[in-house]
């Protein structure tokens, strides 16, 4: 009966074993080194991010005050919008009739005498409206006078209302009539106006 070697096999075996054991003996540190490396990367992530955190929550806590003061100054300026619009449209109104009396000093004919200037503002949907009142040698004279209120950047709508035969100090003249509208002094349409027109649509 032939004898067979059983102890070479064997070690064989057994150095297999362990080289796979070494194998994964140097796998398993490995991954242990990677965890720990990453586990000390997230503490020094977390350990930065709560340094930045508290860094802003300081700035934060020193800004306040201005905080507060600009959230001051703009309901300040909310509450003044209404009258600084009412102030810019009242100069704005005014700017027109200095330029539209100067634009009628300088513009009316020579034979030409204004006897009254009013104003109508009653309707607060309409456009302010303007009267001159004057007379003149003949009626050419109230159409020239027409035509040169028409010229005026701050008037509109101007047209001759009427006109009569006159008589002053036994000279024939004719008093007439002028009216138009100041350009810009109708009242703009609201949003709710709009929202209405819109929805009648």
């Amino acid at each position: 009966m032939p004898l067979i070697n059983l102890i070479e096999s064997d070690l064989i075996v057994a150095k297999k074993a362990a080289q796979q054991l070494r194998l994964s003996q140097s796998s398993l540190i490995a991954s242990a080194c990677v965890v720990g490396l990453a586990y000390v990367f997230v503490l020094g992530q977390g350990g930065m991010l709560a340094a930045e955190e508290q860094s802003l929550q300081s700035k934060l806590k020193k800004l306040k005050p201005l905080i507060k003061s600009i959230e001051e100054h703009k309901r300040t300026v909310s509450d003044l919008e209404p009258r600084l619009k009412t102030l810019a449209d009242a100069r704005d109104l005014t700017s027109r009739w200095g330029r539209l009396l100067n634009h009628v000093s300088v513009n009316t004919p020579q034979d030409i005498y204004l006897t009254a200037i009013r104003s109508d503002a009653s309707q607060p949907d309409q456009p302010i409206k303007v009267t001159f009142v004057g007379t003149g040698k003949s009626q050419s004279d109230a159409s020239e006078f027409v035509l040169r209120c028409q010229n005026s950047q701050d008037l509109e709508s101007v047209n001759l209302v009427g006109s009569q035969e006159k008589l002053l100090k036994q000279v024939s003249a004719i008093e007439f009539e002028v009216a138009g509208a100041i350009v810009g002094s109708a009242p703009k349409a609201t949003n709710e106006g709009d929202d209405e027109s819109k929805g009648a649509k």
